[in-house]
């Protein structure tokens, strides 16, 4: 298993200073859970409905245990203080320098390019101070603003892999995205 030498840090600032990033902690539950557990949402994310705020505790609580190996994280997004959303790296490999991205912004704070922008700080620190060369993100087909903020983003789309996740006991198609630093970096 690969594992960074350090844990990630705990917290750190967007290139422009207007987003603030913290890694989640299960205390903050409350804020997530009625998006993780409406069946839509969820669905976007990659996983089944939450059932309890128990449950949303217990994922939290995993990913900040990976935070302190470097394999993973989830971070709590903030614009001027406010909770906007949550992002995070998903299986942070060193030995070939890559990792997955995720990101959701809250259902009342879409549609103002705050996606767009978290992607760009997710990418930013991923090259910056994590030292990798390759960022993705795995995307459903239907997930059209996903889509347009990667592109936004100027990742490229790499291909579907058909049938390749599974959430409850369906399988659905999933979109590979990228942006490599040794070809994209401008």
């Amino acid at each position: 298993m690969d594992m960074f030498d350090d844990a990630l840090p705990a917290q750190w600032v967007s290139g422009d200073g207007q987003l603030q990033f913290a890694l989640t902690v299960p205390a903050e539950a409350e804020l997530f859970y009625p998006q993780w557990r409406d069946a839509a949402v969820a669905r976007q994310l990659g996983m089944a409905p939450v059932q309890d705020l128990t449950a949303v505790r217990s994922l939290i609580g995993y990913y900040s245990g990976m935070a302190q190996t470097g394999e993973a994280a989830r971070y709590t997004v903030r614009l001027n203080g406010t909770v906007v959303g949550i992002c995070g790296y998903n299986g942070i490999d060193r030995d070939d320098s890559r990792t997955e991205i995720g990101y959701e912004i809250l259902p009342a704070k879409q549609g103002r390019g705050l996606g767009t922008a978290v992607i760009a700080a997710l990418v930013a620190q991923a090259w910056g101070p994590l030292h990798l060369n390759r960022v993705s993100a795995g995307v459903l087909p239907d997930n059209a603003p996903s889509l347009a903020a990667l592109a936004a983003n100027g990742f490229l789309t790499e291909g579907t892999l058909r049938q390749f996740t599974r959430i409850g006991d369906q399988a659905y198609d999933l979109v590979i995205c990228s942006k490599v630093h040794a070809l994209d970096a401008q």
